[in-house]
């Protein structure tokens, strides 16, 4: 199976993705964990990145295929092929074919953030406390597939990045009216006031009694609902990587770097994996990148590419990529 969708399935599905949520939310689960995975080895390639070409299935450059029992899911569970859309950020654990291609076995769609807008000032918004950059050239649609402008009020699905305590939007998803619904934040978890109340996204989150604080990195989806400041979780699920392909040995990642003091000075912002202490980030600290290289319990990364700050233009140089693993006008990070 290759994991193909009409542009028009795409936006018809997506109509789909909105009224699906509602319903899957309601009543909102009970807290559960995930174990993180084992890190280091020999095995797949882990992918995060933009959705640049739907037909193709391309993914930072890089062409996959389907596992004939691929897994798709997003915050609220399993979704299917043609919920894939356009300017989505994508999650995939891939193996690599006795041919040398690069077949998906488990692929997440990832919302940094679904809520209501709470303001609009003309490219930005502001979700969840969060403020949204909407890039130049990003879809923008309703359930039917017509285009549409932000407003006071309107829940949203936010496909992007995370760039410090913003999100750099790569498409946004207009969902049904319901103020009474389960919100979702998507990031790596930072510290709070303390050490039970962890930060995620800019806002405190407050966990049951019984549930156990996700460490300081982690990758994390949760659900709950904003209570000015805090955020009341009601579900949460660790880990970007589920080790669906087995170990992860080389990563292609897009993002933004967040500093920290110990080496090499930067993480990526969303990933919740770390850099070896070797790798040279500083040319690439202000600006949006495509990071490659192997992973041994660290991202070894190896390459990095920096990219343009608009949908439009950083799509038409994604797909020029002939081999995802060593593009033209990629940097040496060693």
């Amino acid at each position: 199976m290759t994991l193909l969708a009409t542009r028009r399935a795409v936006l018809l599905g997506l109509g789909a993705l909105g009224l699906a949520a509602c319903e899957k939310l309601q009543p909102a689960p009970a807290v559960t964990t995930a174990e993180r995975p084992s890190e280091g080895g020999v095995g797949g390639t882990g992918i995060v990145g933009t959705l640049v070409d739907v037909e193709r299935f391309t993914v930072n450059g890089l062409d996959l295929t389907s596992a004939e029992d691929l897994s798709l899911r997003d915050a609220f569970g399993g979704v299917t092929p043609d919920r894939l859309a356009l300017g989505q950020v994508l999650t995939v654990e891939a193996s690599t074919t006795e041919g040398g291609a690069l077949r998906a076995q488990a692929l997440s769609v990832v919302h940094p953030l679904i809520g209501t807008v709470e303001a609009v000032e003309r490219r930005k918004i502001t979700v969840l406390g969060t403020e949204v950059l909407v890039e130049r050239g990003a879809p923008r649609k309703t359930a039917e597939g017509r285009n549409f402008r932000p407003k006071v009020g309107q829940r949203v699905a936010v496909s992007g990045l995370w760039r410090g305590p913003e999100v750099v939007a790569s498409r946004l998803d207009l969902l049904p009216d319901a103020s009474d619904e389960v919100e979702v934040i998507e990031a790596v978890v930072k510290a709070g006031s303390a050490p039970d109340r962890p930060t995620l996204g800019g806002l405190e989150l407050v966990l049951p009694a019984s549930a156990q604080v996700p460490q300081l990195g982690t990758f994390v989806t949760v659900q709950g609902r904003r209570q000015g400041k805090l955020f009341e979780v009601s579900s949460l699920r660790e880990g970007r990587f589920l080790g669906a392909a087995g170990p992860l040995e080389r990563l292609s990642v897009e993002g933004y770097l967040d500093r920290v003091p110990r080496a090499p000075g930067f993480v990526v912002a969303d990933l919740g994996h770390s850099f070896d202490p070797e790798a040279k980030l500083q040319p690439f600290a202000q600006e949006r990148a495509l990071y490659l290289g192997p992973y041994e319990g660290s991202f070894k990364v190896a390459l990095g590419l920096p990219l343009p700050e608009d949908f439009s233009r950083r799509r038409r140089l994604v797909e020029r990529i002939d081999d995802g693993f060593d593009p033209a006008g990629a940097l040496s990070t060693r």
